[in-house]
C-alpha cells in the first residue's frame, strides 16, 4: 500500500498490483495501482521521450515532441509520464 497527498491536499491510498522496474533496454518503467476508495485500476508508465512518444495517442505526439524539444533547448532532460485506466477483466 502507498499513500500520497494529491494536488488538492487530500490523502489517497493505493494498492500496488504490479511493478515493472526500469530497463535500459526498453528505457521505461511502470506500475499498476488500485485506488482503494474507488477500486479504479490505473497503469502508470514513464520513460524517455523517444520511446514514450510512440505510447501516447497519435493526436498528442506533436505536443510531446514540441514540449520535449523546448525543454532540451534549455538543456533539460525530459521524461514522459502516461496513465491508462484498466478494467478488472483486462488486468486479471
Amino acid at each position: 500500500m502507498i499513500e500520497i497527498i494529491n494536488a488538492a491536499g487530500v490523502s489517497e491510498k493505493y494498492d500496488v498490483l504490479a511493478n515493472f522496474p526500469f530497463s535500459s533496454d526498453t528505457k521505461r518503467m511502470g506500475i499498476v495501482l488500485r485506488h482503494q476508495a474507488t477500486d479504479r485500476i490505473i497503469f502508470y508508465l514513464k520513460g524517455a521521450d523517444v520511446i514514450m512518444k510512440h505510447k501516447v495517442a497519435p493526436s498528442q505526439r506533436a505536443t510531446v515532441d514540441e514540449s520535449c524539444e523546448n525543454l532540451a533547448l534549455e538543456g533539460l532532460r525530459a521524461l514522459v509520464i502516461s496513465q491508462k485506466l484498466l478494467t478488472p477483466e483486462f488486468f486479471d
